[in-house]
C-alpha cells in the first residue's frame, strides 16, 4: 500500500485531497470514486476505472452515457419529428 495522508471532512461531507495526490492519480472533477469500508473501521477510496453503462439510480436502471451531439440539435430534431407526426395524423 502507498502512503498515508491525513485529510479532514468539510461541512458538506467532502474530502479535499492534496493536489499532488490528485495529479499523481490523474483525478479530475466528475470522476467516480469507490469507497470501501472493512470490518475494522477502515475506509479505502479507489478510483473507478471501468465505465459501467448501466447503473441503479434509486431502483431505476439508467444508462450512463455522454451526449454525442449538441443538446439543442437533439431537441430540435425531436420537436420536428413530433410536429411532423402530428401533422401527418391530422391529414388522415
Amino acid at each position: 500500500m502507498g502512503q498515508t495522508i491525513e485529510v479532514s471532512i468539510d461541512n458538506q461531507g467532502g474530502i479535499l485531497l492534496p493536489q499532488e495526490l490528485k495529479n499523481r492519480l490523474g483525478l479530475s472533477p466528475g470522476m467516480t470514486m469507490l469507497v470501501e469500508e472493512d470490518d475494522q473501521e477502515r475506509v479505502c477510496l479507489r478510483v473507478r476505472t471501468e465505465s459501467t453503462k448501466l447503473v441503479d439510480k434509486q431502483g431505476v436502471i439508467v444508462v450512463r452515457a455522454e451526449i454525442s451531439d449538441d443538446l439543442t440539435n437533439i431537441t430540435r430534431r425531436e420537436r420536428d419529428y413530433r410536429l411532423s407526426d402530428l401533422l401527418h395524423r391530422a391529414d388522415r
